[in-house]
């Protein structure tokens, strides 16, 4: 299309601004509500990250003061403040995922079971951390790990094997071993139990303790 005139340019501006200019309006609108949107939550999950972290370090500090096994009444009821904290006020947060496993701890120090239980199933049913985030699988195999030996001290030897057997271990390959030669023994199933803890042993996993189950079991 050609003009002849400077008046022809600007009266087909004008014209095409009538039919295009609210559309571009509304993209720019948006683009820009999109890059403001985008800023604000990256800025608020930061934020929101931060102020979960704080809490979790207070537990954290709480619980190393503490370098006896026993945990008191009073200890665990100041970590359970903090640790209800993170579950109620940053539910999406890892540092809750984190506070569960060293509520668990405590738990199987003071020898409730149920308790600790509760905590590690708690990290496993609830792996999501928000819009399209989830914990990663490190944290779930250690959380995993940690409530099949619960389950096992609880007696539940085949409920343990069935939790390690639901996932592939990955690098948690040698401790699932281990602990499937522990429910394998209180089966009564040597064989599998000395192949499990010659697994273990491969991998190097706590190779003085395997060694003397690997003895206690006999050849």
């Amino acid at each position: 299309m050609s003009f002849d005139t400077d008046e022809e340019v600007v009266e087909s501006i004008k014209r095409w601004w009538e039919e295009n200019g609210t559309s571009v309006i509304v993209g720019i609108v948006l683009v820009l509500a999109v890059f403001f949107g985008s800023r604000f939550w990256e800025s608020s999950r930061n934020a929101y990250a931060e102020a979960a972290s704080e809490v979790y370090l207070r537990l954290v500090d709480n619980i190393r003061a503490d370098t006896d096994l026993e945990v008191s009444d009073e200890e665990l009821d100041a970590a359970r403040v903090l640790h209800n904290q993170l579950r109620e006020e940053f539910d999406n947060s890892v540092y809750s995922r984190f506070s569960a496993l060293m509520m668990a701890r405590l738990h199987v120090q003071r020898n409730e079971l149920d308790s600790a239980v509760a905590e590690l199933r708690w990290v496993l049913d609830n792996p999501g951390l928000g819009f399209l985030r989830s914990i990663n699988e490190e944290l779930e195999l250690t959380a995993r790990s940690r409530l099949a030996r619960v389950v096992l001290a609880q007696g539940d030897a085949q409920a343990a094997l069935d939790l390690l057997g639901e996932v592939e271990p990955g690098a948690f390959a040698g401790n699932f071993a281990e602990i499937e030669g522990d429910a394998y023994v209180t089966l009564g199933r040597m064989e599998e139990a000395r192949e499990a803890y010659q697994s273990a042993l491969d991998m190097g996993v706590n190779p003085e303790i395997v060694e003397l189950k690997l003895g206690d079991i006999g050849s």
